[in-house]
């Protein structure tokens, strides 16, 4: 089998325009740049085939019922809050964390999960704004790693980046060895904690599970995880609420008695796979314009994923 190749995030914008961007933000603060965002939202809209394309995979599977003007107006709708997530995103790096509201009502459970040091997986999504959600838990008891794949055309666009902390973020890069998974074993073994994607596979493995209405191709390694460490296993879903505010909901997956170690890979992906979907697809449903997996998730043509039969 031809080796996978990751799927690349869509480049949206170009340096001048970022520049600009950024230069609202640190001398004027949001609002400028939420009003500016108006409108160059209409020319990816209206003028550009490729962002309606990208959109429409989602927006079809979610509101299939739409007339062709009613989707013309939700992806808009739509393509504007990825834009303030954008916004946001920046200024997490570029006016800290201070500058924000963060409503976390988990914070203390997981707060104590860490402190146990038996190692934590921490699943994000393409929800809100991921990247606030783990600039969030910083504070965690023990470090966090972030499992991704630093793209080329990303570079200086993370809040990281944007903060100037880069050399401080701990990265294991998801195109390494074995998808980075032999390191990512080894923090977890030292009681630390993993942050890695649950909804994009990056040319890893897979397993088709149905996510509104039809079978999508899910990484699993994640789950592999859990069973070569017992680590503990939870999801961190991320909604924009408002100007500089956000909201992270924290769902616990392992929470019960079962010794993960004890059971096979193939035991552990269909009991916990599932159960990442399903809450994912009830977050879509609560909050259908804050899931930003722009691009077809559910292509039956697999040259972006390797597929695990299992």
């Amino acid at each position: 089998m031809p080796e996978a190749k990751p799927h690349q995030s869509p480049k949206y914008g170009n340096k001048l325009g970022h520049q600009i961007f950024y230069c609202l933000l640190r001398w004027f603060g949001p609002n400028p740049a939420y009003i500016l965002l108006a409108f160059v939202v209409p020319y990816y809209v209206f003028f550009l085939k490729r962002p309606r394309k990208l959109a429409s995979f989602y927006l079809k599977r979610r509101f299939p019922e739409d007339s062709s003007l009613k989707r013309l107006f939700r992806t808009y709708y739509y393509i504007y809050q990825f834009g303030m997530v954008l916004i946001d995103q920046a200024a997490m790096g570029i006016l800290g964390r201070k500058a924000f509201k963060i409503d976390f009502p988990g914070w203390e459970e997981l707060l104590n999960l860490s402190k146990k040091k038996k190692g934590m997986v921490l699943i994000t999504s393409h929800f809100g704004n991921w990247q606030t959600a783990m600039a969030a838990v910083e504070d965690l008891a023990a470090p966090v790693n972030f499992l991704i794949h630093l793209e080329e055309h990303m570079e200086g666009r993370h809040f990281f980046d944007l903060a100037g902390i880069r050399d401080k973020i701990k990265v294991i890069e998801s195109t390494g060895f074995m998808g980075g998974l032999i390191d990512v074993i080894k923090v977890l073994e030292k009681g630390e904690c993993v942050a890695i994607m649950g909804d994009r596979a990056w040319g890893s493995r897979t397993q088709y599970c149905n996510f509104l209405g039809k079978q999508a191709a899910f990484p699993v390694s994640p789950y592999h995880l859990v069973t070569a460490s017992g680590a503990d296993l939870v999801v961190l879903l991320t909604v924009r609420t408002g100007k500089l505010a956000f909201k992270i909901d924290f769902f616990y997956l392992t929470d019960d008695d079962t010794e993960w170690k004890n059971l096979s890979a193939k035991e552990a992906i269909n009991r916990l796979l599932p159960k990442y979907v399903r809450t994912l697809e009830d977050y879509t449903k609560k909050h259908p314009f804050m899931w930003f997996n722009i691009f077809d998730f559910w292509s039956e043509h697999k040259e972006d994923f390797e597929e695990e039969k299992i």
